[in-house]
């Protein structure tokens, strides 16, 4: 595969995952696993693209984007790092090390894209006033291939142009280096799922934990037995929750009943 085709393979992922995911309502085809095996697709490497994307799921797990307030950019990352690693020859720990600076750096650049979107402003403010359907929805996709084709072009050029240059820096990095980054991918993982532990764990469930860290370290038992395990557990506290909700319910309208019942007496 020529480095101009290779290029407009990312470059469709890019497009397909990022601006499809809002162009249909945020439907998360922009997450790692996702973008990843897209791109792995795409590229002739299924196998890659699933198990960067994986691993990059774990690290971008806890990383959500809310309006304005933006904590990382995983799409470009992940395609780029699984390009590189498909067409580059780069290892699974370095292109998932090379994930992190990417993800930085396009996240920066997503700024200007959000200020960008005032340019359709007044387009749209001209179609509300008028109540025009049809034009509104023709601005909407104007305005969204705008943006995210705008992104893609970006995407295209950091690939065709920066294949070998990737080669040729990683060919050049000492053996230390290299396995500083494979050790340093190791812990990425592990620190993106602390980070959505820390917004998940409370004092109320943090006892779930520690069960399912004896479940996996002392029992041996397998993830998918472990995740079984979990989702009854939660059904069998949600059902006894909802049990208890009910009861409190029907006390408290049979006491208000009561209530009733004694101030008309009382009249």
């Amino acid at each position: 595969m020529s480095n101009l085709m290779i290029a407009c393979m990312a470059t469709l992922a890019y497009f397909i995952c990022y601006g499809g995911n809002w162009l249909f309502g945020q439907c998360m085809i922009e997450r790692p696993i996702v973008v990843g095996t897209v791109t792995g697709l795409f590229l002739g490497d299924l196998t890659t693209g699933i198990i960067i994307g994986g691993a990059l799921e774990a690290i971008y797990m806890g990383a959500v984007n809310i309006g304005g307030a933006t904590s990382a950019e995983p799409v470009s990352a992940t395609v780029m790092s699984v390009t590189f690693a498909i067409t580059a020859g780069l290892s699974m720990e370095e292109a998932i090390t090379l994930a992190v600076p990417v993800g930085l750096i396009f996240n920066s650049l997503s700024m200007v894209w959000i200020m960008l979107t005032n340019i359709f402003q007044p387009a749209y403010q001209k179609v509300c006033d008028k109540g025009d359907g049809k034009g509104l929805t023709r601005v909407i996709l104007t305005s969204w291939f705008t943006i995210y084709f705008t992104r893609a072009i970006i995407i295209f050029c950091c690939v065709y142009l920066g294949s070998e240059a990737v080669q040729a820096f990683m060919s050049q990095l000492p053996a230390s280096v290299i396995h500083g980054l494979a050790v340093a991918a190791g812990m990425l993982g592990a620190v993106g799922m602390a980070v959505l532990m820390k917004m998940l764990v409370s004092t109320e469930n943090i006892g779930w934990l520690f069960v399912g860290f004896v479940l996996a370290k002392y029992l041996n038992l397998p993830a998918i037995v472990i995740a079984i395990i979990a989702v009854v557990i939660a059904m069998t506290i949600g059902l006894t929750d909802k049990k208890i909700h009910d009861l409190k319910q029907m006390m408290t309208g049979t006491t208000i009943t009561r209530t009733e019942e004694e101030e008309f007496f009382n009249e």
